[in-house]
């Protein structure tokens, strides 16, 4: 088998949970070449990853919300894709009842993935397991196919780069430090500003100093928690690509924020996180190790002393002794 593709045309935190499936994948497969398609912007995401060996931009499809659809550019994409020739195409978008028949023009040998329930299956097709957590939904795809699974944790590379990078923004940092974040693609998955104020207001007499993050078109929300705050925050609003980011994350003590991008990165670095779940679907996508991260369903009734008896329970031993313990900090060598 030459030519391995994997459709997965989703945003950040989507691709970070699928990682570890496709990583399985190069591995049962590694003379193969592995084509990742997915959205234009998360080209720099997947370079960081060895098991991808090329990327491919999707231009969007019509009943796809993820971007706007180019019917010329999709067009021509078609011709690339049926040109290509792939062995193997895994569909990885979701369940498939716009994907499959949309993916089966490609002219794969074999197409595999998953199909919605109670549809016709074969061998090539799992019935979409709704009840997995995201990371496990599509390693279940890879042990239907009957492929060896090494490693089921989330990863986000960083090179030395990145931390050459980090030098950068460090002289801003004051140890220990707390990363909040506020905003999020979708704004049903926003928790109210108010209510990260009062955490950040928590950590901050705690002695922690709060650093804000957000990409640029969270940056009129940023700055409107920024206001509400009674203290100065650092603000790296559309500051940082994605390795100094990750070195950010790394180096904090806890990441808050709601279930979006950030948590999946602070998952994947084992950094603790409080993380707000605004959907409904704490159990698919929420941090699964429950020891470094707790997620608040916020579906349901959420007590702000829960939130602050969790942080805490996470930060026990990293606690500074008042607002001038954060002068001298120990860094953790977690």
């Amino acid at each position: 088998m030459h030519k391995i593709a994997v459709f997965r045309a989703l945003q950040l935190g989507d691709l970070l949970c699928a990682m570890p499936a496709i990583t399985a994948l190069k591995y049962n497969y590694p003379e193969s070449t592995l084509y990742f398609i997915g959205l234009p912007h998360m080209e720099a995401l997947l370079e960081r990853f060895d098991c991808v060996d090329e990327f491919i931009p999707f231009p969007g499809h019509p009943e796809l919300p993820e971007i706007p659809c180019n019917p010329l550019a999709l067009a021509d994409f078609m011709k690339k894709m049926q040109a290509e020739k792939f062995d193997l195409l895994l569909q990885l978008q979701g369940n498939g009842t716009i994907v499959n028949d949309f993916l089966k023009n490609f002219g794969a040998k074999r197409l595999v993935g998953f199909r919605p329930s109670g549809s016709p299956g074969d061998s090539d097709w799992l019935e979409y397991p709704d009840k997995l957590h995201e990371v496990d939904r599509h390693l279940a795809l890879i042990d239907f196919l009957g492929l060896r699974i090494t490693n089921r944790a989330m990863e986000y590379p960083l090179f030395s780069s990145d931390w050459a990078d980090f030098e950068v923004i460090k002289n801003s940092l004051t140890y220990p430090f707390v990363i909040v974040h506020v905003g999020s693609r979708d704004t049903k998955r926003q928790w109210p500003l108010e209510k990260f104020v009062c955490l950040a207001e928590y950590l901050h007499d705690r002695g922690y100093q709060i650093v804000l993050t957000g990409v640029l078109g969270e940056k009129l929300r940023i700055a409107e928690f920024e206001n509400l705050l009674t203290f100065g925050a650092l603000n790296l609003c559309a500051q940082l690509d994605l390795g100094v980011l990750g070195c950010l994350v790394r180096q904090a003590s806890l990441v808050i924020c709601n279930c979006t991008g950030i948590s999946h990165i602070a998952a994947a670095l084992e950094t603790r996180s409080i993380v707000i779940s605004m959907d409904g679907e704490p159990e698919r996508w929420g941090p699964q190790n429950k020891r470094l991260h707790r997620i608040f369903d916020a579906k349901k009734s959420i007590q702000i002393t829960d939130i602050f008896s969790a942080i805490d329970s996470l930060l026990e031993f990293q606690f500074p002794v008042g607002r001038n313990a954060a002068a001298n900090p120990k860094i953790s060598e977690e």
